[in-house]
């Protein structure tokens, strides 16, 4: 990447800035210097059912709970010593301990499993038991692992995997408070300050894809220090900052202000860019940086305008590396997804919700959920796609490869996510099935949602407060719910809905008040234009339309192959005339509306949602975009 001579000025500015704002951080100053819009609620406050609700209780009986038992529990064990002195691979298998203590201990505490709470226990404390005396509390031995300065280290995930146990054991810690938890993650945190802290090991140097896979570190050093206020955590997440905008390669805050497509970024990797733009939104919270922000929101716009999935997750894969960005002019029907970018870009936003409130955040939130997310995952709970497609086929990744834990990670993201303090009210954010009891000084706030979302767009919320307090209620309208209602005790709200942001209710409430929210569900087409123009104003070499159903929330795909073996057909149709075509084959209330598609002269198909088709099982088709033909 090449910039002009100003940009490296204000390139250099923004560093010693950075650099000013660390110093001024003293242990006994408030840990964030950014107020953060919400907080999200504690999991004992929230029950989850519904759609959502399944598929996070399906996981917690089959990936979380077979995890640490799978293979004699190799995931856990390759961390004792027997195993871990003689591993001489720079593999990222070490990854799955830090992630599964970070969805054990939420899912034990959410649900209150005492059996799953024992086990997460029991598997922390073995942790803490491997820590080497210098902080390691990786699987790697000492002939490939971080600190053995005669190796190379741009093919180790070493870093990485260190990551991860940091933030699995300070998630533990905050739901079991327990002091070796907390000091085995800053033991880990005390060795990345020891290895890369006075600049004679760069960051870059130490991690995959051109160095982006290490300085996911960001994340869990600001971490560190919101949990313990040493400066030196935050002292060292800036040297890592300087040491990728010194990178050609790397330079995600300049890309980012420069408004610079995340492709060029490392080698495109999506899943470990979009960890780093987590991070530095968390430091922007802790350091009041807004060039930190800035560049994240930025990035986040780049992703929504050329890089994402309408099923909401990023995708790349066509013509290069399967879990990479393609350049931001492109666009295929093929695009694949990977799981963790899912899981990733849910966690973006969770961040970005939280610190901005902008309900564009938990739009995206939403559309995840309820499509590319499950999209991935079977019904058993236990198997993921790593890989989904638009238009392809269900595949099952291996146990121990990296989506399966990162979608079972995002799932358990979800719950904390449905409700959120903010401006000293509450704010609904998802809509499913749940209920949440919040505490408010001395007074106790109840809130149930009953609901069939997303399949309807009708929610009842029972709002009981147990002494009577006024208090702001903000419900999120959906960017596509254009003729929203809401009436409260039977009466008209009399403000204006805007789709895509929070309407805010003001007023005193009761014991036995009532919230109805009607978001009218309508099919609707999407289209997209995938065209090639060629060199040299030679013109266009090809162009294709294609459409896409959607209903709600939900993105719905053809049920199968059509005629068993045609992977989609010119249906020469214009796609003005869809909507009228699709009849709709299971009547309401039943969970999931279908539709068919009769047209003379066409194979009948059939269209459910996104994650139900191709049948949820292994090699199942689904088609999502469909070629139109006609250019109208």
């Amino acid at each position: 990447m090449h910039f002009r001579p100003r940009t490296i000025l204000l390139i250099c500015l923004f560093l010693l800035s950075a650099k000013a704002n660390s110093q001024t951080v003293a242990p006994e100053s408030p840990v964030a210097r950014v107020q953060a819009v919400s907080s999200y609620l504690e999991p004992h406050e929230v029950v989850v059912g519904g759609k959502l609700g399944e598929f996070i209780s399906a996981d917690r009986r089959g990936r979380i709970s077979e995890l640490p038992k799978w293979k004699d529990g190799q995931l856990i064990t390759m961390f004792g010593k027997a195993a871990k002195d003689h591993h001489d691979k720079m593999d990222w298998y070490g990854e799955h301990g830090g992630k599964w203590l970070y969805m054990a201990s939420h899912a034990a505490k959410h649900s209150g499993d005492k059996e799953m709470e024992a086990t997460v226990l029991r598997t922390a404390d073995y942790f803490v038991q491997q820590q080497d005396a210098d902080g390691y509390l990786g699987n790697y031995g000492p002939a490939v692992r971080l600190t053995n300065d005669a190796i190379s280290h741009k093919r180790s995930w070493d870093v990485w995997n260190l990551s991860y146990m940091v933030l699995g054991l300070l998630q533990t810690n905050r739901y079991y408070p327990n002091p070796a938890y907390l000091k085995a993650a800053t033991s880990i945190g005390d060795l990345f300050v020891k290895m890369f802290g006075d600049g004679k090991h760069n960051i870059t140097e130490y991690g995959t894809r051109r160095g982006v896979s290490a300085t996911v570190i960001l994340d869990p050093l600001a971490e560190l220090y919101k949990a313990t206020r040493d400066t030196r955590y935050l002292n060292l997440a800036e040297t890592v900052l300087k040491e990728a905008e010194a990178n050609p390669d790397h330079r995600i805050i300049t890309a980012g202000l420069n408004n610079l497509d995340m492709e060029n970024v490392g080698d495109g990797k999506i899943y470990q860019i979009i960890w780093n733009v987590t991070g530095i939104v968390k430091l922007y919270e802790v350091t009041a940086n807004p060039a930190y922000l800035k560049a994240a929101t930025n990035i986040w716009q780049n992703i929504t305008d050329h890089h994402l999935n309408i099923t909401g997750g990023p995708w790349g894969g066509i013509g290069k590396h399967m879990e990479c960005f393609n350049r931001k002019n492109y666009w295929s029907p093929y695009g694949m997804v990977e799981t963790c970018s899912t899981m990733s870009w849910i966690q973006l936003n969770k961040e970005l919700l939280r610190i901005t409130g902008d309900a564009r955040y938990a739009q995206e939130i939403e559309k995840s959920a309820y499509n590319a997310l499950p999209g991935a995952r079977f019904p058993n709970g236990l198997d993921w796609s790593y890989h989904s497609f638009n238009n392809g086929s269900w595949s099952v990744a291996n146990f121990n490869d990296c989506c399966p834990s990162s979608g079972a990670m995002a799932l358990e993201e979800l719950p904390a996510l449905i409700y959120s303090r903010r401006n000293n009210g509450i704010a609904l954010n998802l809509f499913t099935e749940s209920e949440a009891t919040i505490k408010s000084g001395k007074n106790t706030i109840k809130l149930v949602q009953k609901t069939q979302y997303p399949f309807d767009g009708s929610i009842r919320l029972a709002v009981s407060s147990a002494r009577k307090e006024a208090f702001p209620l903000m419900i999120r309208i959906p960017d596509w719910a254009s003729d929203a209602a809401i009436r409260i005790n039977g009466q008209p709200l009399e403000q204006s809905l805007t789709p895509g942001t929070y309407v805010t209710i003001n007023r005193t409430w009761g014991s036995k008040d009532l919230v109805e929210i009607a978001f009218p569900v309508s099919v609707r087409i999407a289209t997209k234009l995938e065209e090639l123009d060629g060199p040299q104003n030679a013109g266009e070499i090809y162009h294709a339309k294609w459409f896409a159903v959607t209903r709600g929330p939900l993105v719905y795909s053809v049920d199968g192959l059509i005629e068993g073996d045609q992977r989609e057909p010119n249906l020469n149709m214009d796609v003005k005339d869809a909507i009228q075509q699709l009849q709709e084959s299971v009547p309401a209330p039943s969970e999931a509306p279908a539709y068919v598609w009769r047209v003379s002269g066409q194979p009948e198909l059939r269209f459910v949602p996104y994650y139900a088709a191709g049948g949820m099982k292994k090699g199942g088709w689904r088609l999502t975009w469909l070629l139109s033909g006609i250019d109208k």
